[in-house]
C-alpha cells in the first residue's frame, strides 16, 4: 500500500482507514524529515525509529518505542549503577544506625567504649616502646663493640654486622607499628565523635 504524506495526521488516518481492510492495522511513524506518515506497515528504514498503531477511529492501541542508541544505553546503565550504589549506601547507613541504637543507651556509653579502645591501643604502644628501648640498648652495645674493633684495627665480624642490622630492622618495625597504632587511636576518636553526633540525631527524631 502507498503511504500518504499529509500535513494533517487525522486526514491521513481517515484515508488509511478507508483504504485498509477492516482487519488490517494502521501504523504511523515519523520519517527522517520529521513528517508523519501512515500505512499498513513501517518501512524498513524507519523500523528503528518507533511507531504507533491506531484503530480505525484514530486512537492509539499500541506503541513501539524507538531503539535506543549505544550512548543512551550506556547512560541508562550508568544511571542504574548510580542508583544501585546509592541504595546500597542507604541500606548500609540504616544498618549502622540500627547497630548504634542497639549497642548504646546513651552518649556516655559511646565515650566509655571509645576510652576503652584507646586504652587498649595505648597498651600495645607502651609494650612496643619498652621493647624498642631494650632493643636500642642492645644496639648501642653492639655499635660500641664494632667501634672498638675498628679502633683496634680489626675488621668487624660478619656476625656482629648481621646482629646490628637485625636490631635496626626490629627497631624500625616496632616504630612503624607504633605509628600505625597512634593513627588507629586517632581513627577511633574520630569515629566515636561521629557516632555521638549521629546517636544524638537519631534520638532526637525518635
Amino acid at each position: 500500500m502507498n503511504t500518504f504524506r499529509l500535513s494533517s495526521l487525522i486526514i491521513v488516518i481517515i484515508m488509511c482507514s478507508m483504504a485498509i481492510p477492516a482487519q488490517a492495522r494502521i501504523v504511523c511513524w515519523t520519517n527522517k524529515e520529521g513528517v508523519k506518515e501512515c500505512g499498513d506497515k513501517v518501512p524498513p528504514e524507519y523500523a528503528e525509529l518507533g511507531h504507533k498503531e491506531l484503530d480505525k477511529r484514530g486512537f492509539v492501541v499500541d506503541e513501539t518505542a524507538r531503539e535506543k542508541t549505544d550512548e543512551e544505553l550506556a547512560e541508562e546503565k550508568r544511571q542504574y549503577e548510580i542508583q544501585a550504589e546509592q541504595e546500597q549506601l542507604a541500606q548500609e547507613a540504616a544498618r549502622r544506625d540500627k547497630i548504634l541504637l542497639d549497642t548504646f543507651s546513651n552518649v556516655d556509653d559511646i565515650e566509655m567504649t571509645r576510652d576503652g579502645k584507646i586504652a587498649a591501643i595505648q597498651t600495645s604502644i607502651s609494650l612496643a616502646e619498652a621493647r624498642n628501648q631494650k632493643l636500642q640498648a642492645e644496639l648501642d652495645k653492639l655499635v660500641e663493640q664494632a667501634a672498638n674493633e675498628e679502633r683496634a684495627g680489626k675488621p668487624i665480624s660478619e656476625v656482629l654486622e648481621k646482629d646490628i642490622e637485625s636490631l635496626r630492622r626490629q627497631i624500625k618495625t616496632n616504630g612503624d607499628f607504633m605509628a600505625e597504632k597512634r593513627k588507629e587511636q586517632g581513627a577511633v576518636t574520630e569515629a566515636s565523635a561521629k557516632d555521638v553526633e549521629r546517636f544524638k540525631e537519631l534520638k532526637s527524631i525518635q
